[in-house]
């Protein structure tokens, strides 16, 4: 009983969105009043940015934090550190070397800029903390690839005052498109998620008949990620059901936790759960699985959504998530389930799950290079609007659990500003080396 109510009641305040909206006014104000220093009142309205929801709060914190996005006090929140010791606490920000990121283009003559594209917000935090950014600023664009949404407000303001340009931040939800409003003209959305740079090549569908996993979900242990929702409905399904669960352990959360839990609900089915598997095999459990399920309240654009879909499974996705990729499902591509009826929802799912077509959608609509051909055409279209040459174009990019060249050729083309980023700016962009220890 203690396991299930523990599972079922994390993170269910957060989800109600009264309290959240209480949080966020009640932020604001303190952020208005002059209760405290302006530091503090600063790093509030910042928090609060990332929990408004309507015109009226959005429109509030946008008059408290425009000066600190520009004009003088742009510098502020740079110079006072605000927002930095999260990053220290968790995601190392001591270390200068930016994983994850790709010169997307090298700086041209006559003043043409590079791309500099820098995946999660903890990295552009390190280009801030290690280098002299304006300096690089000078050579290149950047884009900020989000991880949540909306983003960290705090990482924005930071990079107030360092560009003429904007920094293009990757959305990870549609709705990160009105939010990151506030923080402009410092912030432009890129209507991109990370889950629209999935490259087709790696993925090769089996039959639906020939596929032996009834339900897949690949998702890390963390309890946002919601398992307990499929535990509880397993109880209810055919004892025969087959479900594999893949993913990333956690501190307090591991392989056994999850089957503690499954049996803290009467779950009969024999699981199965493995950890740290390759990326290789991921793509294969995907390509062998008739249904995809993904079952967070709120998280960022979620890519084993499309790798999913281009694996020709179609998606589970609860109907009150705010996750970016939730854009994807369809008549084609998958169903949005309700709480209620759960297991009937995923058996009758399930039995018509041969009827989608939800690669054929994917190619059509979010590969890699459509959207490598989309983020080329917005910054073609930004230099044509500063006045800024434009002689080259982007390199196609994918993700392959991180961000990658689509072309081997990019690389080695890349290598030389690659290099000179690292011995003129002490920019050192470190490739990320996946190592399975299953």
């Amino acid at each position: 009983m203690k396991t299930r109510v523990a599972a079922r009641w994390h993170g269910r305040l957060r989800e109600i969105k009264a309290l959240a909206a209480a949080e966020s006014w009640g932020r604001l104000l303190y952020a208005a009043s002059g209760l405290s220093s302006e530091e503090r009142r600063v790093a509030q309205a910042l928090v609060a940015c990332r929990r408004a929801s309507g015109p009226a709060a959005q429109t509030a914190l946008r008059t408290i934090v425009a000066p600190y996005f520009g004009g003088a006090k742009a510098e502020f929140c740079r110079a006072r550190k605000i927002g930095w010791a999260r990053y220290y606490s968790e995601f190392d920000l001591q270390s200068p070397e930016l994983t994850s990121s790709l010169v997307l283009k090298a700086p041209g003559p006559n003043g043409e800029k590079g791309v500099l594209y820098i995946a999660f917000e903890y990295n552009l935090m390190r280009l801030i903390a290690h280098t002299d950014a304006r300096r690089v600023l000078q050579e290149y664009i950047v884009i900020c690839a989000s991880s949540w949404s909306p983003t960290d407000f705090a990482m924005m303001a930071n990079f107030a005052g360092l560009s003429d340009d904007p920094l293009f931040v990757g959305i990870s939800n549609d709705a990160d498109i009105q939010a990151y409003a506030i923080a402009s003209p410092v912030v432009r959305s890129l209507p991109l998620l990370a889950s629209d740079w999935i490259d087709p090549r790696f993925y090769t569908p089996k039959p639906h008949s020939d596929r032996t996993v009834d339900f897949l979900m690949v998702a890390n242990f963390s309890r946002f990620k919601r398992h307990w929702l499929l535990f509880k409905a397993l109880p209810g399904m055919s004892p025969s059901t087959r479900v594999a669960i893949l993913g990333m352990a956690t501190p307090d959360r591991t392989a056994d936790t999850l089957r503690e839990e499954a049996r803290a609900f009467g779950v009969k089915q024999d699981l199965e759960i493995r950890t740290n598997v390759s990326i290789e095999e991921v793509a294969a459990y995907q390509a062998n699985s008739r249904v995809s399920l993904l079952l967070s309240r709120r998280e960022g654009s979620c890519v084993a959504t499309a790798e999913s879909l281009f694996a020709d499974s179609p998606v589970a996705m609860m109907r009150d998530a705010h996750i970016g990729s939730k854009s994807y499902i369809n008549a084609d591509t998958g169903t949005l389930l309700d709480y209620r009826d759960l297991p009937q929802q995923l058996e009758e799912l399930l039995e018509r799950s041969g009827n989608f077509h939800a690669r054929e959608w994917a190619d059509a609509n979010i590969s890699a290079h459509k959207s490598s051909a989309k983020l080329n055409q917005i910054f073609k279209n930004h230099a044509a609007q500063t006045g800024k040459p434009w002689t080259q174009d982007l390199a196609p990019m994918c993700w392959r659990y991180v961000p990658t060249y689509l072309r081997d050729e990019d690389r080695a083309r890349l290598r030389p500003a690659i290099d000179d980023l690292a011995q003129r700016h002490g920019v050192r962009l470190t490739e990320f080396t996946y190592r399975p220890t299953d």
